[in-house]
């Protein structure tokens, strides 16, 4: 049978006419390929769309600083990132009674490095506990003394340093 023109056009609309039927399944093969979209969308995002981590989990990796500390000013003499993190060794130097006289600390930023030592009993003065302290600050072949007196309410309020100031050599 040879194909003319005539019969090719008969064959087109014979298979269109054959697929009428299934004129359904045009709007139904783009869903695999939205659901395809969707999973991958979902993976790329990750846990974004889970919400924020709360603040109050606690890692180890940052220290919080109480608020006594945040209000406290530097003693004259010192750096400030070495005194904050002398004054975070201050606090467990005297928040906790162990075997162990003095806390060492360090800041690698500066270079500085140092131990707290708690000097005395606790005395009770005006409804507190208070400790007189020694504080050393290291760097290279230069050293420095710290002497002051914390006070803290209550047996688990934070030690608050009253007085502090840096020891002069003679």
């Amino acid at each position: 049978m040879a194909v003319t023109a005539k019969t090719a056009v008969t064959k087109s609309r014979a298979r269109r006419n054959h697929r009428t039927p299934y004129k359904y399944l045009r709007l139904v093969r783009p869903v695999p390929n939205l659901a395809l979209v969707a999973i991958v969308g979902a993976l790329v995002a990750g846990c974004a769309g889970f919400g924020a981590v709360p603040d109050d989990i606690v890692t180890g990796s940052v220290t919080a600083k109480p608020a006594s500390l945040q209000s406290e000013p530097v003693p004259q003499g010192v750096a400030p990132g070495d005194w904050a993190i002398a004054r975070l060794a201050l606090g467990e130097a005297l928040g906790a009674r162990t075997d162990t006289p003095s806390v060492p600390w360090e800041n690698f930023a500066s270079a500085t490095r140092g131990t707290v030592t708690p000097i005395g009993e606790v005395t009770e003065r005006e409804g507190a506990s208070c400790q007189e302290f020694l504080i050393s600050f290291v760097r290279d072949s230069a050293e420095n003394w710290l002497q002051g007196e914390a006070c803290r309410r209550g047996r688990s309020g934070a030690w608050k340093v009253d007085q502090a100031r840096l020891l002069q050599r003679t």
